[in-house]
């Protein structure tokens, strides 16, 4: 018996709720942050429209599909250890301002950028490891050094050490 994931409904579906979402989330902020005024009408026509060009975009499809899962289960994660602490007699307000330390939020900020680092990467990656090509040259061997994974990773990992020495010295520098 054939099931609906077996069936090929997936592939036809995915890139319409991929399309449902990005317009949900682009409505959303406009609505909140009124950029374009109170017009409901206005907003709704602008988030269509940049769906439409997010749907047009060759990978953009791609890539919202590698990172939407992951940031589902950090926010899943993140609920998870609130109820914990909930349960665990822990008042809103004391969450409340665990939240407003710099370094919860530039936790979540540094996770996220691996996140989108991670699926621009895993979609756009081939295409810049083997962008240039396969001749002899000063631009060949440059691309080669820059976008090898090593180079990459370490520059990734310097980032993530910077902020933390950022964080960590800010800390230090309250408590006295």
């Amino acid at each position: 018996m054939v099931s609906l994931v077996d069936s090929g409904l997936g592939e036809f579906l995915i890139p319409v709720f991929i399309f449902i979402l990005i317009y949900a989330i682009i409505f959303s902020v406009l609505r909140k942050s009124k950029f374009l005024g109170d017009d409901t009408n206005i907003n709704a026509v602008v988030a269509f429209v940049l769906s439409a060009l997010f749907a047009i975009v060759p990978g953009v499809m791609e890539f919202i599909s590698i990172i939407a899962p992951w940031f589902v289960v950090m926010v899943i994660v993140a609920f998870s250890i609130l109820l914990v602490f909930m349960f665990g007699g822990v008042k809103g307000d004391t969450i409340e301002s665990i939240f407003k330390n710099s370094t919860v939020y530039w936790t979540i900020i540094m996770l996220s950028i691996i996140i989108l680092i991670g699926g621009l990467t895993s979609v756009y990656g081939p295409l810049l490891v083997g962008g240039t090509p396969a001749e002899q040259g000063p631009g060949s061997s440059i691309h080669r050094a820059i976008f090898n994974a090593k180079v990459l990773t370490t520059v990734i990992v310097l980032i993530i050490f910077a902020f933390a020495v950022r964080l960590l010295s800010f800390e230090s520098l309250r408590e006295s």
